[in-house]
């Protein structure tokens, strides 16, 4: 069961449907929110999210049979536009992780010989003839100066922790890897879901045609592609 609008969609095989397509669409969202920036994958789930009115086109039925129709042309064209997308994500993974087997792996790092300790600075004695008031506001400039910059630092690197998820980089590291292949099982769970209670639903009412609606929509896929890709410039 999908976890979207539960207790008003699970009355029906329609409104399970419904459900099971929005958490399908959440894990469709998450990836292209996370992978905006990683090329190929960003825009396979931006093209995935505008094309999401296949679904509603196909499980919407008519003014006197709403969420009681499923349309098996649409639905039909949803399912195999869906699974060629979902394989695509597949294969882009597979390649992230076929050049990473293939990168030569890096030499452990030499041990570093044991850094000299650094000399503590000693003021230097005044001499009794020097003007040792001035020595002493010298000090206290110097230290107030080293302060500042050490408070600097660590301001730098508490800003830098705080925005540490933030990837605008192409590269896909291991741990968007692990993240996308989460997504994708989410996306095949779900998936199955809606295959099963689909074929189910034909068995007991039939296919019946509405082609042109198909092709119509079929027709509109490639104008949904080109506006996921223009979302992302």
């Amino acid at each position: 069961m999908g976890f979207f609008d539960k207790k008003h969609e699970s009355d029906t095989p329609i409104g399970n449907l419904r459900a099971h397509i929005g958490t399908y669409m959440y894990f469709v969202k998450v990836g292209k929110s996370k992978f905006k920036h990683k090329g190929r994958i960003g825009e396979i789930f931006a093209d995935m999210d505008n094309t999401q009115f296949l679904f509603n086109q196909a499980t919407m039925g008519t003014m006197y049979d709403f969420k009681k129709k499923l349309d098996y042309a649409l639905w039909d064209a949803a399912v195999h536009k869906y699974t060629e997308d979902m394989e695509a994500l597949k294969a882009e993974l597979l390649k992230v992780v076929d050049q990473e087997e293939a990168a030569p792996k890096e030499e452990a790092p030499k041990e570093e010989a044991p850094k000299e300790v650094e000399a503590v600075e000693v003021a230097p004695k005044e001499e009794e003839t020097g003007d040792w008031k001035s020595s002493i506001k010298g000090q206290m400039a110097a230290a107030e100066e080293k302060a500042k910059k050490e408070a600097e630092r660590k301001k730098r690197e508490a800003e830098a922790e705080e925005g540490f998820e933030v990837d605008a980089s192409e590269e896909m590291t291991e741990a968007d890897c692990r993240e996308l292949w989460r997504i994708l099982q989410g996306l095949e769970r779900e998936f199955q879901e809606m295959k099963s209670i689909a074929d189910d639903w034909f068995t007991v009412h039939g296919k019946g045609n509405g082609c042109f609606g198909a092709l119509a929509m079929m027709a509109l896929i490639p104008v949904g592609a080109i506006y996921g890709i223009c979302q992302m410039l």
